[in-house]
């Protein structure tokens, strides 16, 4: 089994990151439609991890689904209280373990581990714990 980072080491390194890299940065930040469409699209990759199919009850297309049921289908989506943009973002950091690229599958553990660490973000997608 290979050590992963915890969610507090993955905070200050996503600062670090963050914060090495924003002088050469550009452009406006991502919106939140945009945000919410990743969170869903690494939990609907396939091979669909067990945990995500047993939360969400979803089947195909699983990525629609989530939008649908999110609202972040829509491209003027806005994340809204209680639910923030900070908290999404912090709980996709587990997903991002895998790496950024979009097409990368996070690990089953890391997905299962969000979902627990994360009920706020699980019950928005429509998730029961």
């Amino acid at each position: 089994m290979r050590a992963r980072p915890s969610l507090g080491l993955l905070r200050v390194m996503a600062l670090a990151a963050t914060t090495s890299i924003a002088p050469g940065c550009s452009g406006p930040p991502a919106p939140d439609a945009a945000i919410c469409r990743d969170v869903i699209h690494r939990l609907c990759l396939p091979v669909r991890c067990p945990v995500v199919t047993a939360t969400f009850a979803v089947g195909d297309p699983c990525e629609l689904d989530l939008r649908a049921r999110s609202g972040c289908g829509q491209d003027d989506f806005t994340f809204q209280e209680p639910l923030t943009r900070d908290r999404v973002l912090e709980c996709r950091l587990v997903l991002l373990r895998a790496g950024l690229e979009m097409q990368q599958h996070p690990d089953c553990e890391d997905v299962a581990e969000m979902i627990e660490q994360c009920p706020d973000v699980t019950a928005f997608l429509g998730g029961q714990p």
